[in-house]
C-alpha cells in the first residue's frame, strides 16, 4: 500500500492530471478551479515524505507579493475588503508552495498540460460556436458570435478568455506535431480568438507570431504557414467589421478632455482607451493627494476611493464603479511601489527565461501579459491569477530537456 502511495505521489502521470484539470476547471465556476487548487496542494505537500522539494528564485515574487498584501492590512483604508481580498488571492500564496513541494516535472509533462488545456478550449469554443449558430438561425443578429456574448453563457469575460486562447494558439502553432488534430485545434482556437474582437489581443497575438517565426532562425514549410497565418490574422482585424469598428470607435478618443476637464456626464462619449486615460489621471491625483505612493491605500482598499474621485467629476454611476482597468496602475494604488515593482519583476523573470533557456512559450507569455495588463487587472481576478501562476510556476518548475512536441 504505501509503495502505491509513493508511486502515486511521485509520479509525473498524477501531476499531469491534476494541473490540466485546474486549467481546465478555468472557464467554469469559481468553485471547480478553487477545490482544484485545494487538491493540488494536498497532493503536492503529502508528496515531500518521499522526496527532497526543490525551490526556485522564481517562486519568490508572487510569495512577496502576497506577504506585502497581508502587511497592507497594518494601513488598509478598508480592513474589512483587504481581508476578503487576501482570502481571493491566496493562491499568490500557496500555489507557489504547492509547486515547491511537488516532484520534479520534465518538460514533456508542461508540453502534454498545455497541450490538454488548448484542446480543451478548442473543444469550448466549438460548443460556444454552436450555440450561438443555433441562435442566429432562429434569427438573432451575428453579433451572437463575437465579444462578451459569444461567452456569455459561461458567465465568462471575451478579454480574459482571448488571453487564454491567444497564449494556447501560440503553443500550438509553434510546439505541436504536424498532424491533423493538432491544425483541428489551431483553426478552431484562430476562428474563436478572431470573433472574441480583443483588439488588444489580436494585435499582439499577431505580433508574437512574427516574433516566434523570427526568432527560430529557420523557415521551414511549418513557419512559411505561420507567416501566413500571421498576415490573415492582421487582415481580419483591418478587413472585419466588429473588429473595425471598434478600431473606428477608438479615433474618437478625446484624451486632451479625458486628461484635463473638470466635468462630463451621462451622455459623454467615453471610449475603451479615453476610459483608461481617464483612469490614470485619477490614480496620478489620489496617490498625490493621499501621499500614498509608497504603501497604496491596502489590498483590494481602492475602490470606494476610486470612485469617490471619480464622482467630483460627475463621471456617469456606471463607470464610477470600474476599477483601474491597468494592472500596473491597480497593484501601485493597493500595494504602493514595491508591489508594482514585484508585478513588473515577474514579468521581467519571464523575458530572463526566454534568454537563458530559448523558450518561446516564456516570451509569449511575457509579451501577452505585458499588453493585458495595460488594459486589464488580470491576475487580480481568479480566472486570470490562477492561469498565470500555472504558466509561470511550470516555466520555471520543468527540467530542461530536449525540445518535444506533442
Amino acid at each position: 500500500m504505501k509503495k502505491a502511495i509513493r508511486s502515486f505521489l511521485l509520479s509525473e502521470t498524477t501531476y499531469s492530471v491534476l494541473i490540466s484539470g485546474l486549467l481546465l476547471c478555468i472557464p467554469l465556476r469559481y468553485a471547480f478551479s478553487s477545490i482544484a487548487v485545494i487538491v493540488l496542494t494536498a497532493v503536492s505537500f503529502f508528496s515531500v515524505f518521499f522526496h527532497k522539494p526543490e525551490f526556485k528564485k522564481a517562486y519568490w515574487p508572487p510569495i512577496l507579493l502576497y506577504a506585502l498584501m497581508l502587511l497592507s492590512l497594518l494601513w488598509s483604508v478598508e480592513v474589512q475588503k483587504s481581508l476578503r481580498g487576501l482570502e481571493r488571492q491566496l493562491p499568490f500564496l500557496i500555489m507557489p508552495l504547492a509547486f515547491w513541494m511537488m516532484p520534479k516535472l520534465s518538460r514533456t509533462v508542461f508540453m502534454k498540460i498545455l497541450w490538454a488545456f488548448s484542446a480543451g478550449l478548442a473543444l469550448m469554443a466549438l460548443v460556444l460556436i454552436g450555440y450561438s449558430a443555433s441562435l442566429y438561425v432562429q434569427g438573432r443578429t451575428f453579433g451572437v458570435f463575437q465579444y462578451h456574448f459569444l461567452v456569455s453563457p459561461l458567465d465568462l469575460n471575451a478579454i480574459y478568455v482571448s488571453v487564454m486562447v491567444s497564449l494556447s494558439f501560440l503553443f500550438m502553432i509553434f510546439y505541436g506535431k504536424r498532424k491533423l488534430l493538432n491544425y483541428g485545434i489551431i483553426v478552431v482556437l484562430g476562428l474563436f480568438l478572431w470573433l472574441l474582437s480583443s483588439k488588444n489581443i489580436i494585435l499582439i497575438t499577431s505580433a508574437a507570431l512574427f516574433f516566434g517565426v523570427l526568432l527560430r532562425g529557420k523557415y521551414s514549410s511549418k513557419q512559411f504557414m505561420v507567416l501566413i497565418t500571421a498576415v490573415a490574422v492582421v487582415g481580419a482585424l483591418v478587413l472585419y467589421s466588429p473588429v473595425k469598428r471598434r478600431w473606428n470607435n477608438e479615433r474618437h478618443s478625446d484624451f486632451k478632455e479625458a486628461l484635463t476637464a473638470q466635468s462630463f456626464g451621462i451622455l459623454y462619449p467615453w471610449t475603451g482607451t479615453s476610459l483608461r486615460v481617464f483612469q490614470g489621471r485619477m490614480f496620478y491625483e489620489l496617490l498625490q493627494e493621499n501621499d500614498t505612493w509608497l504603501t497604496g491605500f491596502g489590498v483590494n482598499a481602492a475602490q470606494d476611493k476610486l470612485a469617490e474621485q471619480q464622482n467630483r467629476y460627475n463621471v456617469y454611476c456606471g463607470y464610477n464603479e470600474y476599477n483601474f482597468h491597468n494592472q500596473y496602475l491597480q497593484t501601485f494604488a493597493e500595494l504602493g511601489i514595491f508591489g508594482f515593482l514585484i508585478v513588473c519583476g515577474m514579468l521581467l523573470l519571464l523575458f530572463q527565461n526566454y534568454r537563458k533557456q530559448k523558450e518561446l512559450m516564456a516570451l509569449f507569455l511575457g509579451l501577452v501579459l505585458f499588453s493585458i495588463f495595460l488594459t486589464e487587472t488580470y491576475i487580480w481576478r481568479q480566472r486570470g491569477m490562477i492561469h498565470f501562476l500555472v504558466l509561470f510556476l511550470l516555466l520555471f518548475k520543468i527540467i530542461p530537456s530536449q525540445k518535444t512536441a506533442l
